[in-house]
């Protein structure tokens, strides 16, 4: 599967700390903790940031917010087995708290997914993708990581189904985002020279 990124980082930092540390109000251990994680976040310390995000979920295990952050700096550093906990841990917690928007849930899931695949576990991957489609069936990109996991495990009839799914509902991304040219895809390599996967890409728009 592709390495991909596409956390929403300014938005998932705002919501960690919330209000805390305003409105005069003296800024906590926590706070500073948590500002000093989202810093190293930023300037790509990620082992630094893992360091301090595992402090914060110690502290504060039922945050949701630090528990995706966590997954993130593993992920960063191709930790990708370990980053699985952190994420699993906040879609539970995320299943009775509900306070991810919308477009943070899609995220969780898709950051999930390739959790799983770039560790090897297409299976668990692709499970996972297929309920994500069943609770949000319009969001492109759940069809176009099928369609990846597919590829690599070299179902080439549910890859084409599924990628042309992803390019039906390409208009419905997260904001900011745009559906990936399937052809620059490592996951695809060895399709482009396959007529149907050729005729897709004609067909859809791709030059």
């Amino acid at each position: 599967m592709r390495f991909r990124l596409i956390i929403l980082v300014g938005t998932f930092l705002l919501v960690l700390t919330g209000a805390r540390g305003v409105g005069g109000q003296a800024p906590t251990s926590e706070d500073s903790l948590a500002h000093r994680a989202r810093q190293e976040f930023r300037e790509q310390r990620f082992s630094d940031a893992e360091r301090d995000f595992r402090e914060i979920v110690k502290r504060q295990p039922y945050d949701i917010i630090a528990q995706i952050m966590l997954g993130n700096c593993l992920f960063r550093q191709e930790k990708y087995q370990e980053a699985i906990i952190p994420y699993e841990r906040a879609r539970e917690l995320q299943r009775h708290a509900k306070v991810l928007s919308s477009d943070q849930r899609r995220i969780l899931g898709d950051q999930l997914a390739m959790a799983y695949g770039m560790s090897g576990q297409l299976a668990k991957s692709r499970s996972l993708l297929e309920d994500s489609i069943r609770q949000d069936p319009d969001y492109g990109l759940n069809y176009y990581n099928l369609a990846c996991a597919f590829a690599e495990s070299g179902d080439e009839d549910k890859m084409l189904a599924n990628l042309s799914l992803a390019i039906k509902h390409r208009d419905q991304m997260v904001k900011g985002e745009q559906l990936p040219d399937p052809r620059s895809d490592p996951s695809f390599k060895k399709y482009l020279g396959e007529e149907r996967f050729l005729t897709l890409m004609r067909n859809s728009g791709y030059k």
